[in-house]
Order: structure tokens, then sequence, then C-alpha cells
């Protein structure tokens, strides 16, 4: 750990959080965890009786998060508002930076505070891809206590839901659904179809296959993961296939005895699985519990569309083939598998609409490049006038652009709401023309990773091949 201990005062470097960035929090924990001059803002909707009054804040679990990764309160700071996406708020938690660091140094300039000290929510990915270490794994596997002193307890429960203890080949595939419960990045949500082709080609490789993370945004769909796993060990001479989605809120002794109902707990099941199964892989779409299984070494692999809006963020974290990132750390091991299309149909018609709008962005904006790029080549100065016009212009369509994609990427498109606002989900017809699931293209990408080295096909029971599937809403509302 880098301890930041010295007799002259020592500027803290502020890490502003938004109090609905969850995804954001393992990151910044191990930022906190392995550099005590680290602090955190977390923006809170948080009442005198610690209830939120905003349905989408999680700051209450950010922060109890923190605190039990053993980050002292001294360094855990919060800024109220009313709403955690309210617009201005990026300028308000500038303003509370400034506010902190002026208690270590009221001489200081704003400007040089927000240079040097005030840290976008993206500091604890940028902080991973350049410290990450051996060392630094080994602190935040001390820090969130995984070290196997509840495996007697694991086993106990593991046997209570039937699930094998030890093994071979062991797949854990999950699911997220937060973007469709009114989250952002409907697109790099799971798809219950998709879910089924991977288990279908892939369970007689594996001695198990767990399906965890979020059941689904609706009640009514949470069995389907279920009558997914049903279809496989109804055909097989030992169930092979278990869904423990939101395990963590249930309520036996069994579960308790080991913490798994809390967030350090359910780290604790992942690291008995990996050392209870020769073999163990880990596959979802691109989240932050994926970055933490990484962060403990487990081996990852994260899903995500060509050409993902907000891809390039999490690339600093890859391997670039000697075990180190292009900065200075070590790779986590969290690496991605690219796919043409997202296995949703809400997620290939967000892709779609994102790409249209990008083609008619290149198309504005060509005739005013090519002017720029005319005027330069006749002498005009890069400084005149005419050409900064012309620069201005091709930002505003930019900027029209990106606004555009913000509805598509944010809790806009949300087919359900945490809040009183009605959603304005996509609509049916919409979504009709896009197939549901993997292509058999990205099936084979997905299968480049999953597929043991030493298996051979063999007949199975069940049909091991299963294609894309259409929906035509007209129809359904015939039958």
């Amino acid at each position: 750990m880098n301890n930041q201990n010295s007799e002259e005062t020592v500027i803290p470097f502020i890490i502003v959080q938004p109090g609905y960035a969850t995804g954001d929090m393992f990151a910044i924990a191990a930022t906190l965890i392995n550099n005590e001059r680290y602090h955190v803002l977390v923006s809170t909707t948080m009442d005198k009786d610690r209830n939120m009054t905003d349905p989408y804040d999680n700051s209450k679990s950010i922060i109890e998060f923190y605190k039990s990764s053993g980050i002292d309160e001294s360094r855990i700071h919060t800024h109220n508002v009313a709403e955690v996406r309210s617009p201005g708020l990026a300028s308000e938690l500038k303003k509370k930076v400034v506010t902190l660091v002026k208690i270590y140094d009221n001489n200081i300039s704003r400007g040089e505070i927000i240079r040097n000290y005030y840290k976008p929510v993206g500091e604890g990915t940028r902080y991973i891809a350049d410290n990450f270490s051996d060392n630094m794994r080994t602190v935040l596997r001390n820090a969130w206590d995984i070290n196997g002193s509840q495996d007697n307890a694991i086993r106990i429960w593991l046997e209570t839901q039937g699930i094998p203890t030890s093994g071979n080949n062991l797949l854990i595939l999950w699911s997220r659904f937060s973007g469709k419960g009114g989250d952002i990045h409907i697109e790099h949500d799971t798809s219950y179809w998709g879910i089924k082709q991977i288990v279908h080609r892939v369970a007689d490789m594996y001695d198990a296959v767990i399906i965890t993370g979020d059941k689904g945004y609706l009640k009514e769909r949470a069995k389907k993961y279920d009558e997914t796993a049903d279809e496989i060990n109804s055909k097989s001479p030992s169930r092979k296939v278990f869904n423990i989605t939101e395990f963590w809120k249930g309520n036996s002794p069994e579960l308790k005895a080991w913490g798994g109902n809390t967030r350090m707990g359910q780290f604790k099941l992942y690291e008995y699985f990996d050392t209870h199964f020769q073999n163990v892989k880990h596959l979802g779409f691109r989240s932050g519990n994926l970055e933490v299984m990484a962060m403990l070494g487990y081996k990852v692999r994260y899903m995500e569309e060509k050409g993902s809006e907000s891809g390039d963020r999490m690339t600093s974290w890859f391997d670039k083939g000697d075990g180190f990132t292009k900065g200075t750390g070590k790779a986590t091991g969290y690496e991605r598998l690219v796919l043409a299309e997202p296995p949703t149909r809400s997620g290939k018609f967000i892709q779609y609409q994102i790409q249209e709008i990008n083609k008619e962005v290149r198309e504005r904006k060509q005739p005013f490049e090519d002017h720029i790029k005319s005027l330069k080549e006749s002498g005009e100065s890069p400084q005149s006038q005419t050409i900064k016009n012309l620069e201005k212009k091709i930002k505003e369509i930019d900027d029209e652009g990106e606004a555009r994609k913000k509805i598509y990427a944010g809790p806009e498109m949300a087919p359900s709401r945490k809040d009183n606002i009605l959603p304005s989900a996509i609509p049916k017809k919409g979504k009709e023309s896009f197939s549901e699931g993997f292509s058999e293209n990205d099936m084979k990408i997905i299968l480049s990773y999953l597929q043991p080295a030493d298996w051979v096909e063999r007949e199975t029971a069940y049909e091991r091949y299963v294609p894309q599937r259409s929906k035509s809403y007209e129809k359904l509302l015939e039958g």
C-alpha cells in the first residue's frame, strides 16, 4: 500500500462519483485501498434518517462498500443533491472539491485544484491501468478478506442448492439487466435467449454452468433462467446448469453463515469456485462486477459490440502482449470479446440508431471539412476567422450528434423506471426487424473463449444449436 503519511500537509486527490455510479465503485475502492492519498466525493440524496429521496441513488450502498473495504470515513466525502442525475451536478461537485482542498491549503487557486486534485469518476480505471501489480492484487484480496476462511460454510450452502462443490471445468455466466431497469446502457443488458444459446452450446463442455447476477427487470420473467436450466438438466444424467441470480437476497441461515447476503461475502463464493474447480471461466457483458473478478485474479472475458460508444475507456486495462497495459500497470486479465452486435433486440435497435446518427453527422460535417482543407491548401492560416467559423460549425454538429446519442445510451429508452416518470420504451415495431440472440459468427467468437482445448463433441439428448429468433408482435397479438 502507498502510505502518504508525512509531517507536511499532503493535499489529497479527490475522485468525484455520482451516487448512481455503482459500476465504478470497485475500481475506485481499489484505488483508495492502494493509495491513501486518494479520497472520494459521492453525491447523495440521503436525508437525516439515511433514506434516499431519489430511487436511482445508490450512494448508501457505495459508501457502505468503501467502509467495509477498510477505507477510513475521513476519506469518504458526500455532497447532498436533489437528484443524482440533476443538471449542473458536475459543476456542483467541482465546487465541493475546491472547498475540501482549501481545508488543506487555503492559498491554492481554484484552477490549480481542478488541474491537479480534482479527479473524474473514471480516475479509478486510469489508476488501475497505470498501477496494478501482483502486490496490489494481494492488498485488495486482503482488504476484501479473500482467504478461504468461509469455505466450509459455502460448501454447505452449495449442497443445499444442489450445486457441485468441486470439479474440473466450471463456467460462470453473468446476467445484467440494469439498463432495462432504468439505468444506462440498455445495449449491454443480457438476453435470456442469448444465455439459452450459450448454455445449450457449452453445457456438455463443463461440469457445471452457473448463471449469476441480475434476474431481470420484470418479476414475471425471473424464471426464464430456471427454464433454460431445466431444459438441460432434465435430459442430462445429473444437474449441470444452476440459476443463482440474486442469491444474495436470500434469507437462509446457510447463506448468512458465510455472509452471502453481503457484498464481501459474494466475493468469497467466487473465490471458492476458483479454488475448488480446476478451470473456471467468467463471461458477461461489460460491468463493474467482472472488473472486480479480474482484479481478484479470476479468468474473465466481457462481451461488447463493435463500435460501442463507451468502449474505449476499458481498453486501458488490456494486455498489450507482454502482461502489461499500455500504461505502466500489470494487466488485470479484464479482456474483451468484440461481437458484431448485442444479443437483445433493444440493443440492436440502439446500435442501429447510433450508427445512423454517426453516419448523418459525418455527412453533415464533410462539406465544412472539405472547405477547411481547401483553404489550408491555398495558403489560408489555420488561425483565420473563416477557418475558425467553419471549425465552430463542425463542433456544433458534433455536439448535436452527441446529445442525440445520449438519449439512446441513457435511461430514457428503458422500459422500466424506478421513479414516477412514465417509461418511453423502444416501440415494439421498432425492435421487430431485429433478431433476438447471438448470430452464429458471434457464437464462434464466444466459443473461442469458452470451448476447452480437449473437448470432443458428443451427441446430447438436448438440442445443442439454438439459432437466433425473430418475433412478430402482430402475430403474438393475433395468437
